[in-house]
């Protein structure tokens, strides 16, 4: 039995012909493409996170709204802030790196 990712695989190698595109850019429709698989793959983790915070909060015997109003300082709060910019700049290596910068300076002075 194929895993998902071979069967993904399999897929997209069985598609046929050129690949259509609305957009005049193919690079932003390909962009465009990764943004909403990525805000699909984000409502799916979003429905998880709240059927779980449902069921700890059932556990607990506590109302879901207590639950997700748990505020953490110190160590903690550090540590969630420094995975919170680590993802940010992850997400945004592209526009943050100086190199992109540099090669549009040269292209508009041509």
């Amino acid at each position: 039995m194929a895993s998902r990712t071979e069967a993904l695989s399999a897929l997209i190698a069985s598609a046929r012909g050129p690949r259509p595109f609305s957009l005049a850019s193919r690079e932003a429709e390909e962009v465009l493409n990764v943004t909403l698989a990525l805000t699909v793959e984000l409502a799916v983790s979003n429905d998880r996170i709240d059927r779980l915070e449902r069921l700890v909060a059932e556990l607990r015997g506590e109302p879901v709204e207590q639950l997700r109003d748990i505020r953490y300082d110190g160590d903690i709060a550090q540590e969630r802030h420094e995975s919170t910019e680590a993802l940010l700049m992850r997400a945004l290596r592209v526009i943050l790196d100086p190199r992109g910068q540099d090669a549009e300076a040269e292209t508009a002075t041509l």
